[in-house]
């Protein structure tokens, strides 16, 4: 049941929605939150009520995109649906690691791209807590690319041979990978980055076409596709699902991007592939993870499109 407090609260947030994205879109994208957000209830299940041996999380992935790749990438095969945990990586992860028995997660590898690792898990907590993002974050374009991800997990998977694997790649996430002269890439740290919006934002305040948008998260997803197909060459794994910590809204009810606690099947009903991995030993990692960033979380996190 709503609380006429919580109304009221709804109310006063539409100047800001407006301020942010115009009358049309501020008025879209908070008439979609409120509804969802007083209409329904997140319920999913965590990846470790399945049994697996790597877990590749493609974030911010939609169900209905990776089976659209299934074209370039046959091995993806029958692409179903997984009910996620959260519609967003915040509570994502640690409704995750909350639903997980300690027994399992101290076995369990977690290579992890995606900087709110800091927050929610602990090196204790795992066999390995491997933060690529503390090390292999790439200023120009404000994220982590997949390649470090897939050295990292390869890396470790030949090298400390624990029970389970998470291989937690940041792709299709914003920044898109297709464009390098994009300025929606937030590619400049020098500059007040809060201030830069988002593909999605420019989307929402009419800046940059729905298409154009889209366009560039089908080649990220490509590109992280392309990783992916690597790191199963390289390694043994009898049982790897591919899925996504939440999906990605391209306009339902006015929203683009993703927002927390909103139960769309856009953003909860997540992909789901089973599939195998053979080690034929074509690639040799390389990223270190001495090599260090001078990139404040901070500003990783809003590169990403989140504010502290």
């Amino acid at each position: 049941m709503v609380t006429a407090e919580e109304v009221r609260k709804g109310f006063t947030s539409i100047p800001g929605f407006v301020e942010q994205y115009g009358v049309s879109g501020g008025l879209h994208r908070w008439a979609g939150i409120v509804y969802n957000r007083t209409t329904r209830s997140i319920t999913g299940r965590s990846i470790f009520e399945v049994d697996w041996d790597v877990c590749v999380v493609l974030d911010a992935c939609r169900a209905d995109e990776l089976a659209r790749q299934r074209t370039a990438f046959e091995w993806l095969g029958v692409v179903g649906r997984h009910p996620s945990l959260a519609s967003c990586t915040w509570n994502w992860m640690p409704r995750t690691v909350a639903a997980t028995p300690a027994s399992v997660l101290e076995k369990t590898a977690y290579v992890c791209a995606n900087p709110f690792s800091a927050d929610y898990c602990s090196p204790d907590q795992f066999h390995e807590l491997d933060e690529v993002w503390r090390y292999a974050w790439d200023k120009r374009k404000g994220t982590v690319y997949p390649r470090p991800v897939t050295d990292r997990a390869i890396h470790q998977w030949r090298t400390e041979t624990p029970s389970r694997m998470i291989v937690h790649y940041l792709q299709p996430h914003v920044p898109f990978l297709s464009d390098d002269a994009d300025p929606l890439s937030r590619n400049n740290f020098d500059h007040d980055i809060e201030s830069i919006p988002d593909a999605w934002d420019r989307v929402t305040r009419g800046e940059l076409s729905r298409q154009t948008a889209i366009t560039r998260y089908r080649e990220t997803l490509e590109c992280v596709l392309e990783d992916v197909e690597l790191l199963l060459s390289n390694i043994d794994a009898e049982r790897v699902v591919i899925t996504a910590d939440h999906g990605e809204s391209f306009g339902e009810w006015g929203l683009y991007g993703h927002v927390n606690q909103i139960d769309l099947p856009c953003l909860t009903s997540v992909p789901w592939v089973e599939t195998s991995a053979t080690d034929r030993g074509t690639h040799t990692p390389t990223t270190d993870e001495t090599e260090g960033t001078t990139i404040k979380r901070a500003d990783q996190l809003r590169a990403l499109g989140y504010s502290e």
